[in-house]
């Protein structure tokens, strides 16, 4: 239980910390991205970079973490995907108006197809 519960922490440590990073440097190396992230006023070149650099980056690597972590446990991973969703779903509920439907639906799609992706590629990267 203890090694789950850190497997899932680490998880999320990890999604945060990839997607911070991702983010600053989105605003270092496109242009706009900087003026346009405090009023999410995105072009479709700004919501794209979004969804693949701190959007689905984080997911795989987060997935990848936790199954390493869990050794392998799925179960983990899924309560992994739970939260993640879980703590997007309010956001994106908020922002709805915000952004095109198929950027929420693509966001959280991610989170939970690359999570998983990144727990399978650990069973295939390290075969346990």
């Amino acid at each position: 239980m203890i090694r789950a519960t850190i497997a899932v922490a680490v998880g999320l440590i990890v999604w945060v910390i990839i997607a911070i990073a991702l983010d600053v440097l989105l605003r270092a190396v496109l242009p706009g991205y900087a003026a346009a992230e405090p009023h999410l006023h995105f072009t479709l070149e700004m919501m794209v970079a979004r969804l693949a650099l701190p959007g689905a980056i984080p997911s795989v690597a987060a997935g990848f973490a936790s199954a390493w972590i869990a050794r392998g446990d799925r179960r983990v991973v899924a309560v992994l995907v739970i939260i993640l969703v879980a703590l997007f779903l309010p956001t994106h509920y908020r922002l709805w108006a915000l952004f095109p439907v198929w950027y929420h639906l693509t966001f959280l799609g991610s989170l939970v197809l690359l999570t998983l992706l990144g727990a399978r590629l650990k069973s295939l990267v390290f075969k346990s």
